[in-house]
């Protein structure tokens, strides 16, 4: 969501209940970000804020007693909107904000620490010993309750608040009934996996995080600049575009440039993950963080701070916008609405057979949380994969639809500038018909014997040009989605691609930058050709993940539970295995690194490097015009 106030004062890039991310560009004034900090830490309900002055971001991790999701939002943002107003003044008048409620929990399972597995893995060992010492019921049904809370308080607010229930109603209920009749390692075996899952998440996220930010730290570090012909030493964040800094050995190389003079050895470890250092020379393209092993370089400055690899890849890491893509949001709305469906059938069961353990089995078809990690973390794998490589694709809706497409339009300026790497261009155009790909062309004359020559050219069918298309390429694009197509509109005009098709991809370079879902960082349509290779291997994993978490709990839930009454711990481990393998073991694998880049993608000044799934991600890379640089 985006709050437009104050001139774009702040956007909210992600929330969850009792965490906020916040990109604030002014977070750049260190007084302005001591102050937000101020304020922030001031409010009683704040646990942690952190802020990151290099990506203009802040997160703000909230306590256990929490006011309503809403209530805590507006109250950060005043506190950013008071600091921008009157940044000398560190105390904010809340006396009108909403009382606390200290009844909500702030339950976000990626922030969950070792610590809060303290009361799961004592019901478990109480639930473990309950026969052989004979505990009192009440004792471990006391503590199944209370590592259960979790899921108690998650269900009750969504009713509440939500008007609607989700999937931890189901999770209570069948926890409830296994405890009320005496099964007590099934609900006390649930919460201790459910918990280490999202324990093992939480810890994930934070120390991708950390790793980025801790890189961040280093990029205003002093280097040695030449400037009206003499060097002196200054800091990283003084330097401009077009300077000239020399690193020598052991220098932490902070800016994105160019190797205009000398040799050396660098470690790439921070971008690549890989322990082998790479040679490097003059011509070739280095980037922030690397580290100069041996030798001197002398290397022109292309970007700094913001705009370096490095710091772009903190801020997707920060955003994640990954949460928008369709089949989760069919999947979250599949769980929500047979919630209810599956109550009244376990029910129905039990009325007819009067068989308990049949009855509650379909309680557990729990396939709302391991679903939703997997797909976000296979798509946030593709997103970085693809960025590091070229393509920048800015969202997973975007991904999605890339791996839909089936027709390409693209406009005449376009193609035009594609004669400047023109036999690229038509083996790229060949390759992606020879996908079933349509490719339309658009012209805003007359059709003439130039625009024909020019389709003829790059192999684009008569038949398939559309001339005068001022007022005519909306209608186009509109008439072939309604034919059932998915359409994807490449130009180098922003305003073009922002408002038509169901994916924008951009060879453009404006100083606004670009609103594209797809940029073709190094301006080649063989980017596209691996851009849509990335979308599709994305969306295969993503079904793979979702067979693996959804057919061994249907087989265990209906075969074993249902029809054959296998003990229900059985169940929870089948249905927390499942969901591990998805979420961590099968969605961390480098799927991405089987897919070969094409040879014409390649660029004789890049340094060869072969990142791993789990290097940091690169998003579009601006010069000082605002406009995408090739990679």
């Amino acid at each position: 969501m985006t709050y437009f106030k104050r001139s774009m004062l702040y956007q909210v890039v992600h929330s969850t209940l009792g965490r906020y991310r916040i990109r604030v560009p002014k977070l750049t004034d260190i007084e302005f970000a001591q102050t937000v900090s101020q304020r922030l830490g001031s409010l009683q309900f704040v646990k942690e804020v952190r802020i990151n002055s290099v990506a203009s971001s802040l997160v703000v991790s909230c306590k256990a007693s929490a006011v309503n999701n809403k209530d805590i939002l507006e109250l950060i943002l005043a506190c950013i909107e008071q600091a921008a107003i009157s940044p000398q003044d560190a105390n904010l008048d809340l006396s009108n904000s909403k009382e606390v409620d200290t009844e909500e929990l702030d339950l976000v399972p990626e922030v969950n620490q070792w610590k809060d597995l303290g009361m799961p893995f004592l019901s478990l060992g109480l639930a473990v010993l309950a026969v052989p010492l004979e505990l009192p019921a009440l004792l471990v049904g006391t503590a199944i309750a209370g590592a259960a809370l979790p899921w108690f308080s998650r269900a009750t607010n969504s009713i509440v608040n939500n008007h609607h229930p989700n999937i931890d109603l189901l999770d209570s209920v069948w926890m409830s009934l296994q405890t009320l009749q005496g099964q007590y390692i099934a609900p006390a075996l649930k919460t201790s996996l459910v918990e280490i899952r999202r324990t093992l998440r939480g810890t994930t996220e934070k120390t991708r995080e950390q790793k980025a930010l801790d890189i961040l730290n280093c990029l205003s570090r002093d280097v040695w600049v030449e400037r009206d012909g003499f060097e002196q030493t200054i800091s990283a964040r003084e330097l401009q575009v077009g300077d000239c800094i020399t690193v020598h050995s052991g220098d932490f190389i902070p800016v994105d440039g160019t190797i205009i003079s000398g040799t050396g050895l660098l470690d790439c470890c921070h971008l690549t993950r890989k322990a082998n250092p790479v040679r490097c020379y003059a011509g070739q393209d280095i980037y922030a963080s690397f580290i100069l092993l041996e030798g001197e370089l002398s290397i022109r400055v292309k970007r700094t701070l913001h705009n370096t690899r490095i710091a772009l890849a903190a801020n997707l890491i920060q955003s994640a916008p990954v949460h928008d893509i369709q089949i989760g949001i069919h999947q979250a709305e599949f769980v929500k609405n047979a919630i209810l469906p599956t109550l009244l059938l376990g029910g129905t069961i039990f009325a007819v057979t009067g068989n308990f353990g049949a009855a509650v089995s379909p309680f557990q078809f729990d396939f709302g949380s391991g679903i939703p990690i997997s797909i976000s973390t296979i798509v946030l794998g593709a997103l970085t994969h693809a960025t590091e490589n070229g393509v920048y694709i800015s969202s997973g809706r975007a991904l999605e639809v890339l791996a839909q497409m089936d027709t390409l339009v693209i406009d005449e300026p376009t193609l035009i500038y594609l004669n400047e790497t023109y036999s690229d261009s038509v083996r790229a155009i060949f390759a992606l018909q020879q996908q079933g790909i349509s490719i339309y062309l658009i012209t805003y004359d007359n059709l003439n014997q130039k625009t024909s020559t020019l389709a003829d050219k790059f192999r684009i069918h008569p038949d398939f040009i559309l001339s005068e298309a001022d007022s005519k390429h909306s209608n186009l694009v509109r008439g072939l989605q309604h034919q059932g197509r998915t359409v994807a509109v490449l130009t180098c005009d922003n305003d073009f691609t922002s408002k038509i098709g169901d994916v924008s991809i951009s060879l453009a370079c404006a100083k606004s930058g670009t609103d594209a879902d797809v940029v073709l960082l190094d301006h080649q349509l063989w980017g596209l050709i691996y851009g849509v290779a990335i979308a599709k291997k994305a969306m295969e994993v993503i079904y793979e993940n979702t067979a693996i978490i959804v057919v061994p709990n249907l087989m265990m839930q209906i075969g074993g539970g249902m029809l054959l009454g296998v003990n229900p711990v059985w169940n929870v481990i089948v249905n927390n295995s499942s969901a591990l393998i998805a979420e961590f073991l099968n969605s961390s694998r480098p799927h991405f690194d089987s897919i070969s880049l094409p040879s014409s993608a390649g660029k004789s000044n890049t340094l060869i490097l072969s990142p791993s799934s789990t290097d940091l991600a690169f998003p579009v890379v601006m010069n000082s015009e605002g406009c995408p640089q090739p990679v």
